[in-house]
């Protein structure tokens, strides 16, 4: 193995333990703008932390070359850290997990996707916009991303782990006119099965909610059943997740603290975090090497666990749950692939009696009007008015506003309309018993 001589060279510097992470990314980037291509990019990067043990004290280096001195480099720059780190203590490195569940979700069919055949699905999507609608008066972008990664995990005591993923990202967004308003909207594709993506379908749904957004108006200021989209529900279920990190609930800076076991929400919700379920967020170690494993987190309205790395549990005498993250030069805590539960109804159905509320659609200014030890938090939002069970009249410039755990606990149901998004988490479009509403 090309690492041996990295851990022959820390032992003669007298590490206790050491460790190496490679991470690779390669990436294609084209963009079209007015119908040329604006971009065409082709990007290698590479990131290596290395990290040990000197008498007793955590040491970290990076760098992103690999060359022949590169171990040296890591090693000496590993000596130095420990050596300025003030924290006293028993550190150590992970050993090692009794079972690893690897899976390969590698797509070797994206992996030789043609250049050419994705600018013509580029073209495609763009005049598939300006066709849609003769009030679409720009495409102001479409866009698409085919990017490769690989993960190396090595240590002194053997543990060998790596894996390999790909996925693309389609992006799109478009400008309509009518008379004095301008509107946009956009959409996001991500996968890595590029046959299954339905191009019409995307262009369908981009210009659908595009120039439904005409004649918008603000409802009246009021508490309204409230239906939240499935990605405006995925920032706020974000949040709850920063919540739920056990190193916030130490520090005293969460609104769970003291929360493990009790009902946090509805009995409808679930949230779950499945790093080992096979899609583009499919991850069967975390960044101390620990396997991961899929796991609930809120179970019909119950908080089932924080999430922990190896420092914050031996902290509340735990296991960890598999969620270190490099957060600078330490380990933080994240999670990923994370789904809530959605239904068998349909988005009629699951609006069907209500006889007037409101569908929001787009949400903005959350990140700076979410009070995150309270959960208290208050944003800008577009939408649409339920009258009757049906889609009604577009609303702007409203806002919407509640905490983030009484909003959990008012949740009515699901549809079964589960995305995976961006974000990394999965969820349905979601009915709210009443939330506050901003208008005139």
């Amino acid at each position: 193995m090309k690492y041996d001589k990295f851990f022959a060279l820390a032992k003669e510097k007298g590490l206790s333990g050491a460790q190496i992470q490679v991470s690779k990314h390669k990436s294609t980037a084209i963009r079209l703008f007015h119908r040329d291509i604006d971009n065409f990019s082709i990007n290698d990067s590479q990131s290596i932390v290395a990290c040990g043990i000197v008498n007793g004290k955590f040491g970290i280096s990076r760098t992103q070359e690999m060359g022949r001195d590169t171990f040296e480099y890591l090693l000496n720059g590993i000596v130095e850290s420990a050596r300025v780190n003030e924290k006293e203590g028993s550190a150590d490195l992970f050993r090692g997990s009794g079972e690893y569940h690897k899976k390969n979700v590698f797509s070797s069919e994206l992996a030789k996707t043609d250049p050419k055949d994705s600018i013509a699905l580029l073209h495609r999507i763009e005049d598939g916009l300006y066709a849609y609608d003769k009030r679409i008066t720009e495409v102001d972008g479409v866009e698409f991303e085919k990017t490769e990664s690989l993960s190396e995990f090595y240590n002194s005591y053997g543990l060998k782990l790596k894996q390999r993923s790909n996925y693309f990202v389609i992006v799109a967004s478009a400008v309509a006119k009518q008379g004095d308003e301008v509107k946009t909207n956009y959409d996001v594709c991500l996968g890595n099965d590029l046959p299954s993506f339905d191009e019409k379908a995307f262009v369908k749904g981009i210009g659908d909610k595009l120039v439904s957004k005409f004649g918008g108006v603000q409802c009246l200021s009021g508490k309204y059943p409230t239906v939240l989209r499935n990605d405006v529900f995925s920032s706020l279920v974000a949040y709850f997740l920063e919540s739920a990190s056990s190193d916030e609930v130490q520090r005293h800076s969460s609104f769970l603290i003291g929360k493990l076991g009790q009902k946090v929400a509805s009995g409808k919700l679930t949230v779950s975090e499945k790093p080992l379920q096979k899609n583009v967020f499919f991850s069967y170690f975390d960044d101390e090497g620990v396997a991961t494993t899929n796991k609930d987190i809120i179970k019909k309205g119950v908080l089932t666990t924080y999430l922990y790395n190896r420092e914050t549990a031996k902290k509340d005498g735990v296991e960890t749950t598999g969620n270190g993250t490099w957060a600078g030069n330490k380990i933080g805590i994240g999670f990923g692939n994370v789904v809530v539960k959605g239904s068998k109804k349909t988005f009629d159905e699951m609006v069907a009696d209500v006889k007037e509320g409101v569908y929001v659609t787009e949400i903005d200014g959350l990140g700076t009007g979410m009070n995150a030890q309270s959960g208290d938090f208050s944003c800008q939002a577009q939408g649409y008015m339920i009258r009757d069970g049906e889609i009604a009249e577009p609303l702007n410039l409203i806002t919407l506003s509640g905490n983030l755990l009484k909003m959990l606990n008012d949740i009515k149901g699901f549809d079964n309309n589960v995305k995976l998004l961006p974000s990394s988490i999965a969820c349905a479009d979601v009915l709210i018993k009443k939330m506050s509403i901003g208008g005139k």
